[in-house]
């Protein structure tokens, strides 16, 4: 009777031990061995399928199928990095998945509850925390908030200038968010992630089994010094406007990153977007560069027909080609005197020449964009919330060519490139008390002679 009873007990321990084990791919292949599976015949992944599990960093279920389009864990996509990145480790006590957790954390891949919490492993993987993760694999150099190029001590382009305005000191909160945003840009600019089409990425999509492996035989190839095709310029861009709150650097790069000049990006601060004193607190949402003859620019449909549009006293459908929309979008959280302060964004370029007698009916400097179309009223910047207080939206227009800029002077004749900067401030109806915040600041080699 008691051998009974025991064999009882050993056969629900034994049952117990064999399903706390995820039911995860476990139809492993030997070398050389063909594989397929039945339902990625068709599948957008099949080749990247059949080759991550050729090389054994994943395998298929015992009923023939790989289930492409499943759900990844947190868990299930470290091991594949840990086990295709050869990554020590070995067997312990405990989940399935702690030893290559700790593996990638003593890689730095996984950075523990900076990125989310071990116990979230189980959880369904959203495409940034798969993006963070793939981009660390692939590049040892980005393991640090620091490689991100952010600093905890800066200097903000604000006036008027103060000791404790100016100085800031960012909290580390502020800089992991920087650090995270970067690693999502990188991961779109190298090619690591895709987009799905337009300005749509999925960030908070939830990764699959197809994805998975696709990404890592993409860091695969990184690491061993290979090439992927080109990158989606829309991707990239929305990926970059949701790290920097801007794409400019991306659609108009021979202006804002000009790699010839001095480039816009490494001056530019989140910090300057946030517009605050007394009486009026205003935070800019976004500022989305709209090239003007892209008929596929994601964010042409803010904007209507350029025959519609117009600049400078209304110029409507003069509006020359070769041109981009700074369409900034801001909202004026507090306004303790609206009467002063309506809640108008206003903005101010330097270094542009002013051809003299001044050509009215021509762009050759940003000016104000315009339109009569009534279901565009936003596009006009002399639209205000009620009371000052709001969303509202500025849109300038910004020629790409035919314009010309300042010569350089004194000890800076001769360079090739040109100061070029663009303010972007609060003015107020009477008095003095403007914000002005320099939000890109620069040179670039790009004008007309």
């Amino acid at each position: 009777m008691m051998n009974r009873m025991m064999m009882k007990k050993w056969i629900v321990v034994s049952l117990l031990l064999t399903l706390s084990f995820p039911m995860i791919a476990n139809r492993s292949v030997e070398a050389g061995e063909e594989v397929s599976f039945k339902d990625t015949a068709k599948h957008w992944a099949k080749e990247q399928i059949e080759t991550a599990v050729q090389k054994g960093y994943v395998n298929g279920f015992p009923n023939g199928t790989f289930k492409p389009d499943q759900p990844v864990t947190a868990a299930e996509f470290i091991k594949m990095i840990v086990t295709a990145l050869g990554l020590p480790h070995e067997t312990e006590s405990g989940a399935w998945y702690s030893t290559y957790v700790k593996a990638a954390a003593a890689a730095e891949i996984y950075q523990g509850n900076d990125d989310f919490a071990e116990g979230a492993m189980n959880d369904k993987l959203p495409r940034r925390y798969m993006a963070w993760l793939a981009v660390r694999a692939a590049d040892d150099s980005l393991l640090t908030v620091e490689s991100s190029g952010i600093k905890r001590d800066a200097v903000i382009d604000r006036w008027p200038m103060t000791a404790e305005d100016n100085k800031i000191t960012r909290s580390d909160e502020d800089m992991r968010n920087y650090y995270e945003g970067f690693l999502v840009s990188e991961a779109f600019k190298r090619g690591i992630l895709t987009g799905f089409g337009g300005n749509d990425i999925g960030l908070d999509w939830t990764t699959t089994r197809a994805q998975a492996v696709t990404v890592i035989e993409r860091i695969l190839t990184l690491r061993d010094g290979g090439q992927l095709p080109s990158a989606d310029k829309y991707a990239i861009g929305e990926s970059e406007l949701a790290w920097l709150k801007t794409n400019a650097f991306i659609v108009a790069p021979q202006i804002f990153d000009d790699p010839n000049g001095v480039s816009m990006k490494g001056k530019y601060k989140l910090e300057n977007l946030s517009f605050q004193n007394s009486m009026v607190h205003t935070e800019i949402s976004r500022i989305l560069l709209i090239d003007l003859d892209d008929p596929k620019d994601p964010y042409r449909n803010l904007l209507p027909a350029t025959e519609k549009l117009g600049f400078r006293d209304g110029n409507i459908g003069r509006l020359p080609t070769d041109a981009y929309a700074m369409y900034i979008e801001y909202e004026t959280l507090s306004n303790s005197n609206p009467r002063m302060y309506w809640g108008d964004l206003s903005y101010q370029t330097l270094s542009y020449v002013q051809p003299d007698p001044f050509p009215f009916n021509k762009l050759v400097q940003p000016s104000y964009l315009y339109t009569e179309e009534k279901s565009f009223e936003n596009t006009n910047s002399n639209w205000f919330p009620e009371n000052g207080l709001g969303k509202n939206v500025t849109v300038i227009a910004i020629p790409n060519s035919g314009y010309t800029l300042q010569p350089r002077i004194g000890e800076d004749v001769g360079k090739e490139d040109r100061g070029l900067y663009i303010s972007i401030y609060i003015d107020p109806a009477f008095g003095d008390d403007d914000i002005r915040n320099r939000i890109f600041n620069g040179t670039t080699t790009h004008y007309d002679h």
